[in-house]
């Protein structure tokens, strides 16, 4: 018998196997790849999401500022002002803006009447 028939064989089968691992080195370096693409892509979105949560807190934090400065200024009106003072100064902004004074009424009667339903 010659040994040609097996020696086909082991080349076929180094072929194969070759063909084989290629294929599995190829696979593996497009799963390598697709998981890199997928790690930017949550990386991104993650830093979308980071950007857009301190702005909102920006924002909160500046309106909360806004709203501590009034009740400031409004304290310390109300400190350095007595009733007499207080009403001549809502009786000059009725008279300066009447037609808003007019809605401002109309919007505190409304709410007033409602609250005591």
């Amino acid at each position: 018998m010659s040994r040609e028939p097996l020696n086909t064989f082991d080349e076929k089968a180094h072929a194969g196997i070759r063909d084989l691992k290629d294929r599995v080195s190829d696979t593996a370096s497009k799963v390598k790849d697709k998981a890199g693409q997928m790690a930017d892509s949550v990386s991104e979105k993650a830093g979308q999401a980071r950007e857009s949560a301190a702005i909102g807190l920006d924002r909160a934090a500046s309106t909360t500022h806004n709203i501590a400065d009034g009740m400031h200024s409004t304290a310390s009106y109300l400190k350095g002002h007595d009733l007499n003072q207080i009403g001549a100064d809502v009786m000059n902004v009725c008279r300066r803006y009447p037609t808003q004074s007019l809605i401002a009424a109309v919007a505190v009667g409304f709410l007033i009447g409602r609250a005591r339903r």
